[in-house]
């Protein structure tokens, strides 16, 4: 008969399912950021390194044909020969010296104060009307400009243009002539070329300077550029090119920058395939052997939940018994430990119960008891016919310590709380006695709104009168408090008679093994111990014939771990 699959096993096959699932989704979902990401920062770089390559190559060929026309002595050149003092020979070895270095060569033309060509490097052929002309017009334009360079683009026909700059020649002031140089665009291919991105380069006028891929102009033989939009995508028949722009806002020159950007989609689709098919294969086989680790796990969920249905039923006492020889079986004796913790924490918390009960009743029992009563009675009768405002606040104070006493609402207080009890406890027994009892109370304001047990101190102060005016006529009690690494530190000391260390030491075993006439500190000493855990608890110190301190330690939160033992800090 097949099983029928348990609500574990069904629930813990779908969690797994859904794993399997998010885990896939989220692997194509990280492929395709990858992919579009490494795609992205890959262009982002070659689109900055083409732009920088770009305005270097341009810098460098803009910066030769600078210094070949303002040069001081190439302008003394010029200015001779348009004076007739040097030969066109001369001339001719100027440009060519400078072409031996130069990146790109430059054509000169030389015109005079009235626009007529006086010298010019071109072959004859090359001087047509059309560039005499634009010559003259680039001279004057230059003129205009003033003393700076002025830059143009000669465009004739076919798929070259020519970068053109000029500069006016100035003799003491006056106006001599221009100069004006050309650098042919299809010189500049092969300083393009090495980056294997497409350029074009144009002047503020959108003038094509140089363009090594007519196909992104709209019309073949354009000598403008304009384009649509700013950087993107741009298509040139079935190829999609990233253009991206920089500008040369000193020399008034545009570079555009095309870089191939095929689209990944074919990539993605192939990537996320793979990582699909590979899911598939993946679950199918993980679900196979699940269905076995399930299965064997279920059954060893169904035997601990049996067993704790027992305890669920009313066992407390039960004893889970699963030998599974797996992580259930280890579960099971995790659960056997923690339900005798439980037990163990109801014994104790049952105990501190008993033990708060049975202080409150012995406070009580001391506070309530005919002495004390019959003595602060008799002291506010004396006082009543001597000093009735005193005996008005002594009566107010025993009135608030019979309410403090009998009140079982809470048996935990801040210790501002109980110090006013205390306070009062102590006024009423400083007014009996006079000048016979002083004390001093020193606590830090840290401390005072920590909670602590109802009546806690009370004992101390007992013990501190009780056996203090046993030997002593007059007696001092002194109360401080601090807080420090986590722990609270309260301290009652008294200047009586104090006990040997031998009564000392039978004192402290006394109150460790829970016997002996001192039932007040043994029920001080459990009660922390039980409710404050660590290392708090009581100790007690005597110097024989001068004083007797009790200290307490409550742990009351801060750093893990206090080294060392009991101490005044």
């Amino acid at each position: 008969m097949k099983r029928e699959k348990s609500v574990f096993q069904q629930n813990l096959e779908l969690s797994f399912l859904k794993k399997i699932v998010f885990t896939v989704l989220a692997s194509c979902l990280l492929f395709y950021l990858l992919v579009m990401g490494f795609d992205w920062i890959n262009r982002f770089y070659n689109r900055e390194n083409h732009l920088q390559a770009m305005n270097s190559v341009f810098c460098e060929i803009y910066g030769y044909a600078e210094r070949f026309l303002t040069d001081e002595e190439n302008q003394k050149s010029f200015i001779r020969y348009l004076k007739k003092e040097t030969s066109e020979k001369e001339m001719k070895y100027l440009v060519g010296r400078y072409n031996v270095d130069a990146p790109v060569k430059l054509s000169v033309m030389l015109t005079d104060a009235e626009g007529d060509l006086a010298f010019s490097s071109f072959y004859p052929e090359a001087l047509n009307l059309h560039r005499m002309e634009f010559n003259r017009i680039a001279a004057e334009n230059g003129k205009k400009k003033g003393k700076g360079i002025y830059q143009t683009v000669y465009y004739l026909s076919g798929d070259a243009s020519e970068y053109v700059m000029s500069k006016p020649l100035y003799e003491n002031g006056r106006y001599a002539g221009s100069i004006c140089v050309y650098m042919d665009g299809r010189e500049w291919g092969p300083y393009f070329s090495e980056y294997q991105y497409d350029v074009i380069i144009t002047n503020g006028n959108n003038d094509i300077i140089y363009c090594s891929n007519r196909g992104f102009l709209p019309e073949r033989n354009a000598n403008k550029y304009r384009p649509e939009g700013g950087d993107g995508f741009v298509r040139i028949g079935d190829s999609r090119y990233q253009r991206s722009a920089r500008t040369l806002p000193d020399m008034g020159i545009k570079l555009y920058s095309f870089i191939y950007a095929p689209e990944n989609y074919i990539y993605l689709a192939s990537g996320i395939g793979m990582i699909v098919l590979l899911g598939g294969i993946w679950l199918a086989l993980s679900l196979q052997m699940m269905r076995t680790m399930v299965t064997k796990t279920s059954r060893s969920v169904d035997m601990l939940a049996g067993e704790i249905r027992v305890i669920r039923e009313g066992d407390a006492a039960h004893v889970i018994k699963v030998q599974t020889g797996d992580e259930i079986e280890e579960i099971a004796g995790r659960i056997n430990e923690m339900m005798e913790s439980i037990r163990e924490l109801n014994a104790r918390n049952l105990e501190l119960a008993t033990i708060n009960s049975r202080m409150e009743l012995e406070n009580l029992q001391a506070q309530l008891n005919p002495h004390f009563i019959y003595n602060t009675l008799d002291t506010i009768k004396y006082l009543i016919m001597q000093e009735p405002a005193r005996a008005e606040e002594l009566l107010t104070r025993f009135t608030r310590i019979l309410r403090y006493s009998i009140n079982n609402g809470k048996s935990r207080v801040t210790l501002r709380e109980d110090m006013e009890y205390i306070e009062d406890y102590l006024v009423i027994q400083k007014t009996r006695f006079g000048n016979r009892f002083s004390y001093s109370i020193d606590l830090g304001e840290a401390c005072m709104d920590l909670m602590v047990p109802k009546l806690l101190l009370e004992p101390l102060l007992e013990n501190s009168i009780k056996y203090g005016f046993r030997k002593k006529p007059s007696i001092r009690i002194e109360i401080e408090g601090h807080r420090k690494d986590g722990y609270l530190y309260l301290e009652v000391a008294d200047n009586g008679a104090g006990v040997p260390k031998s009564t000392l030491e039978t004192l402290e075993n006394m109150i460790r093994r829970g016997d002996g006439a001192h039932i007040g500190l043994q029920s001080i000493s459990r009660l922390i111990r039980l409710e404050y855990g660590r290392e708090s608890g009581l100790e007690l110190q005597s110097i024989d014939g001068e004083e007797f301190r009790v200290l307490l330690k409550l742990w009351v939160g801060g750093e893990e771990h206090v080294s060392g033992a009991f101490g005044r800090g």
